[in-house]
Order: structure tokens, then sequence, then C-alpha cells
């Protein structure tokens, strides 16, 4: 099988261990191509968490991104879904690689660093034991153009018990707004405009500091984050410390439709409208301004708002003046002059 991404092409094979000349089942060969969607989609999940800040489940609609289509004119050609240039699934493609080649290797499934990256860390196990389960008397080999490497699972041991393990709490951090709790006298809850959770704090926090964090808007607790089977947070524990972050930046746009790979970020500040109960992203020199009712809805509307703005003003040939000009002076500063 080739995956073809921007004419560079991402080869997997599947033999008999005992005969590489020999014939492979349909069956076996399937459910390789099934693995490696799998690896592809979460792999392609975690990225866009990352480069987004996204708290909750990321969307159908940009995992779809990570989708891959049988060639018309061949049965074992593959590419991505979307017909557009797309270098996220190109990334995608290529952090593939590095994590079968980190399953080749001992002593390189050590301890993620949050909550965040030890779920994806988790799933990403699962996928590569289940690829190693398939395989089962045949040999995968993977890599660009015609340089393969054969798939060893070195450490099983350790790739099977991250896989299996059922924890539910770990070190990280969560965005969003500490309210006081309606019911619980003295209880407090954070929200990202999904749901609201209980979060208690650690000795280190003052009582008093509390009802200032309330007000602050806008947060980053760093605390124990304890998660439900899906990874969706259930709680925060012993939080040590709240933060306001005046400005976020996004070094990619990401949409349903494309990406767009800033040289220089954008910058949007982050607010919380408690009134209305809407979160909002701004970025004045764009004249973008966002609200919806959740984080990642406001941090998805911002960047299909940006995308619009790209392709209105600097992919075109269109002449412009005063703020329009500006806004395209702007946007083609922050993209590589070869767009």
């Amino acid at each position: 099988m080739t995956v073809q991404i921007q004419m560079q092409p991402f080869n997997f094979k599947v033999v008999p261990t005992d005969d590489e000349n020999a014939h492979v089942p349909v069956s076996v060969a399937g459910q390789t191509m099934v693995d490696v969607q799998n690896l592809i989609s979460d792999i392609g999940s975690m990225m866009i968490r990352q480069e987004l800040r996204l708290q909750n489940a990321i969307p159908e609609e940009l995992t779809r991104r990570f989708d891959l289509a049988m060639g018309s004119a061949s049965g074992t050609d593959v590419g991505a879904s979307s017909e557009r240039e797309d270098t996220l699934m190109l990334d995608a493609l290529n952090q593939l690689m590095r994590e079968l080649d980190i399953a080749n290797m001992p002593d390189t499934w050590s301890e993620p660093g949050n909550h965040r990256e030890a779920l994806a860390r988790r799933r990403l196990a699962k996928d590569i034991m289940a690829l190693s389960d398939h395989l089962e008397g045949y040999d995968m080999r993977y890599g660009r153009g015609d340089d393969l490497k054969k798939f060893r699972l070195t450490r099983k041991d350790a790739v099977r018990a991250l896989a299996e393990d059922t924890s539910v709490s770990f070190q990280g951090a969560v965005i969003g707004t500490i309210s006081q709790d309606p019911v619980r006298k003295n209880r407090w809850l954070i929200s990202n405009g999904k749901d609201c959770v209980p979060i208690t704090f650690a000795s280190n926090i003052s009582s008093t500091d509390i009802p200032l964090f309330a007000e602050a808007g806008p947060l980053i607790a760093s605390g124990t984050v304890v998660t439900g089977d899906e990874g969706d947070v259930k709680e925060m524990r012993a939080v040590v410390g709240c933060y306001s972050f005046p400005t976020v930046k996004f070094h990619r746009i990401i949409t349903a439709d494309r990406d767009i790979v800033l040289l220089n970020p954008v910058e949007a500040s982050p607010g919380y409208n408690a009134k209305k109960g809407l979160w909002t992203l701004d970025c004045e020199a764009l004249g973008i301004s966002e609200a919806k009712p959740s984080w990642d809805e406001c941090v998805i509307a911002f960047h299909e708002y940006f995308e619009f703005l790209f392709e209105t003003y600097a992919e075109t040939d269109d002449e412009f003046e005063g703020e329009e000009k500006e806004i395209r002076d702007l946007l083609l500063s922050m993209v590589p002059v070869t767009v």
C-alpha cells in the first residue's frame, strides 16, 4: 500500500514471515490498512488538540482531515480524502513514521508530560498493539519511497501495559473559568463552556485567592486532572496554580477544509462574558471578534474566520486600499513568501 501525499510516497508492505514471496490474504492486508488509518487518525487528533488547545473531543469535521481514500485507478494506492494540498496530513504521516520507529526501539516509551499527552500515548499504544497482534505470522515493512524498515515491537510488554492502563488521574492543566458552586457552600467549579466540573485546591492556595480566580476570567489551572473513559475531564484536584493568559498564539490555522502554516503566529486575546455565558477571542488588527458558548467553539470559529480572511485578501490578485490593504499586508507577513 502506498500513501501518496504531496508527491511524497509512504509505503506499507505486508509479507508472510516465513516466505516473502507468498500471497497475503486480503483480510490481513485490509486489517493492516485499518490499523494504519487508526494510527493516523489518533496522531492527527493529537496534533489538532495541541495546535488549537482544544479541551474536549475533537469535532468529526476536523478528524475527517486524516481519512485515507482509495484511488480509483489502483487498488493499492491511497491518499488524503481532501484534494487540497495537505501539510497537516503530511505531518501526521511523518509522525506515524516516528511512532513506528519508536516502537522498534527499546526504552523509548517514557512517561508522558501531562494528562493530554498521557491519554494520547495510551491511545497510540492501543493502536500499536492492535497492529502488532493483527500481524501475527506476517511482517510489515514501512517507510518513505523505497527505504523500508521492518516493523518490530521491541518492548511489547511495556507497550501492552500502557495500552491496558486504566489510570484516570494525571498531572496536567486545563483551560476554564472558575465559579462558585450554586448548591454546595464553599465549593468551586471550573468550566470551558461544555461542562462544569468540581475543582479543589492544594494547601499552597489561600482561600482568599480563590474568589479572585473566579473574577479573573479565562485561566489555566494546573493540578491533578481526573478523566472519564473517553478522556473527558471529570474533576480537577489539588490545583497548585491558576494563571491568566492575556494572549494565545496560533502557529497554524486548521479548519475542516485546510490548514495554513504561519511563519509568524496570529495572536488572539481571550475573554469571557459571564453575563452572557460567552467565550471570546479577538484579534483587533485583523478585525476578528468571535463569541461562542465554549472555548473550543470559539477557537474553531476564530480559525474559520482567519481562513475566510486569508482566502479573501491574501490569495487574490485584487488590489486593496485603506484598512483592507492593511489586513492583506498583515496576513502576508504571517506566511512564508512562497504563498
